[in-house]
């Protein structure tokens, strides 16, 4: 159901459905436990290799999200260019506040990257994707 004054999307039980305004892929978050305020470092978009299959092993997916209300499935997954989904993590999140910014930290670890070419992180909320930001894997020759 939408709503034609906001055009925000609703669910039966009047759950509003956050937004995700961003993805970012990084090499480190370094977390103020005080002010609760997040230092990316080294934050990327292409991921160079000698050979294939290797092994990358780690890095940090961030994903803010706003305007959502309730709580709702949240699911993080990496794909690769054929299609084959290389890692998934499934979650809930409540969203109490919807003027609010929910930054989710995702760590990876030991991914498997067995495909040259582009990669998809993508981000879904109750299955149906909702965002995705991509990261090149490229052999050097």
């Amino acid at each position: 159901m939408e709503i034609a004054e906001t055009g925000k999307s609703f669910s039966p039980m009047g759950k509003e459905k956050p937004i995700c305004v961003a993805i970012v892929i990084c090499n480190e978050i370094i977390e103020d436990k005080t002010t609760n305020n997040k230092t990316l470092v080294s934050l990327f978009s292409a991921i160079q290799v000698s050979s294939l299959p290797t092994q990358h092993p780690r890095m940090f997916i961030m994903a803010s999200f706003t305007s959502g209300h309730g709580k709702f499935p949240i699911s993080f997954r990496i794909t690769s260019p054929s299609g084959q989904e290389l890692m998934r993590i499934d979650g809930e999140a409540d969203f109490v506040d919807p003027l609010a910014t929910y930054d989710f930290v995702v760590e990876v670890r030991s991914l498997v990257l067995h495909e040259e070419g582009v990669h998809t992180v993508d981000v879904l909320v109750g299955g149906e994707p909702l965002a995705g930001r991509r990261f090149n894997v490229v052999v050097q020759r």
